[in-house]
């Protein structure tokens, strides 16, 4: 064992003081260590936290974009869609365009068409006999004179209008009718009689006494009659057979063929 004085441990001793840093130097060294490791920590934390944050928000960013490519395609679908259809809509419009044009031809050859069959009808209304006329007149009323008259006029109407006086003229020429007229004897004085018409072909009046008597038949320009006073009593006995007031029988009147 070895053994100092005590005069030499007391300068090792202060040597040894000499060489040791102060106690106050390590403890700020420590809290400036501890501070830093702090100060790590926390950015670490930070930035964790920041890379969790932004690791959400990028999931959140990604399903809105899968969102906004799914929507756009959608668009996309529907303006193609709306471009078909639009083109549709285009080839309709022209195909309604060149239908239109084709009608307006369609519908120049019908007008005069019709306005040549209205002349006709106008000009048959003319000769018809006194009680077709009558019956006749709404018919003729409705059909134009004038171009100006056509106005608000469909075609259809404008048919249909000759067709009924076509139709009336064929009920009368198939039938046998009895009307009251007026005509004028030798002497130019009006006379009440009876006129039997045979259709539109042939036609035989007389009044209540058979004094008064006469034919009548279809003229270019309308009825012609005729008086003959010796056809009365045949006439008159062919109106009461057709009023059943006498029985039937062959009476044998004349007929005037155009």
């Amino acid at each position: 064992m070895i053994r100092l004085p005590f005069g030499a441990l007391l300068s090792v001793s202060l040597a040894f003081g000499l060489t040791e840093p102060p106690v106050f130097a390590q403890e700020s060294k420590f809290d400036e260590a501890r501070a830093h490791i702090e100060k790590w920590v926390q950015t670490r934390q930070l930035i964790a936290k920041r890379s969790a944050d932004w690791r959400v928000e990028r999931e959140s960013i990604g399903q809105s974009i899968g969102l906004l490519k799914r929507e756009i395609d959608l668009l996309k679908g529907e303006i193609n869609k709306s471009e078909q259809v639009d083109s549709e809509a285009d080839a309709e419009k022209k195909r309604i365009t060149l239908g239109l044009e084709d009608l307006k031809k369609a519908n120049q050859v019908v007008d005069a068409a019709l306005w040549g069959m209205e002349r006709q009808a106008l000009a048959l209304m003319a000769r018809f006999p006194e009680p077709l006329k009558d019956r006749t007149s709404n018919v003729r009323s409705r059909i134009p004179l004038k171009k100006e008259d056509l106005r608000g006029r469909s075609a259809a109407e404008r048919m249909q209008n000759v067709v009924a006086m076509l139709n009336e003229a064929d009920r009368f020429n198939s039938a046998i009718t009895l009307a009251i007229e007026v005509r004028k004897d030798a002497e130019g004085k009006d006379r009440q009689v009876q006129a039997l018409y045979l259709g539109l072909g042939q036609a035989y009046y007389a009044d209540q006494g058979g004094t008064f008597a006469g034919t009548g038949w279809g003229g270019a320009e309308g009825w012609d009659w005729t008086v003959n006073a010796a056809l009365g009593p045949a006439i008159r006995k062919v109106i009461d057979i057709y009023e059943n007031e006498r029985g039937a029988e062959f009476v044998p009147v004349p007929v005037n063929i155009q």
